[in-house]
């Protein structure tokens, strides 16, 4: 649409921003000078300045997020689980904690001990007697014909999920 401004994104002010904003106004600049200068909003420039006069502190407010809902203890459980029992599952763990948090919470309190929910390996490395095996399999089917091959029935190993649980082993590890 024409005459429309893009929306700009700017990062929180620091504390050197809010301090030369309070000085540029104090000084008698204008919203708009001010905020050209910084290279920030005039609406954030003006929310701060009266934030100003009206608490008469330039610290930022802190954060209205959640509480915490885990102790330093709970967490430490949360991680000793998942270390001794790499396949346990989430839901498990907050049984075993008993404490009323969602599976996400679980997932980003081991995001923070640094252990990620990984597929298992889809299967075992080969050993060389494996290989050699499958070598001599492959080496005795090499000479059939067309009625030999009809014989055979094959299998398609594709994954369809209808629901949100692919019913996958999953296990909490370490990244590398």
């Amino acid at each position: 649409m024409p005459g429309k401004r893009a929306r700009r994104h700017f990062p929180q002010l620091s504390e050197f921003e809010r301090g030369l904003i309070i000085g540029m106004k104090t000084a008698g600049w204008s919203t708009r000078r001010v905020a050209g200068q910084m290279d920030r909003s005039e609406c954030a420039v003006r929310n701060y300045w009266e934030q100003w006069t009206r608490e008469g502190t330039h610290v930022r407010k802190t954060g209205s997020g959640a509480t915490r809902k885990t102790t330093r203890r709970d967490d430490r459980r949360l991680v000793r689980q998942a270390l001794v029992n790499p396949t346990v599952t989430r839901s498990t763990i907050r049984a075993d904690v008993g404490v009323a948090i969602v599976p996400q919470t679980i997932s980003s309190h081991l995001a923070e001990a640094n252990l990620k929910s990984k597929r298992t390996f889809r299967a075992l490395p080969l050993t060389p007697e494996h290989r050699q095996l499958r070598l001599q399999w492959c080496q005795a089917i090499s000479m059939w014909n067309v009625t030999d091959w009809q014989k055979v029935v094959f299998s398609d190993e594709s994954r369809f999920v209808l629901g949100t649980d692919d019913n996958r082993v999953r296990v909490w590890r370490h990244p590398g």
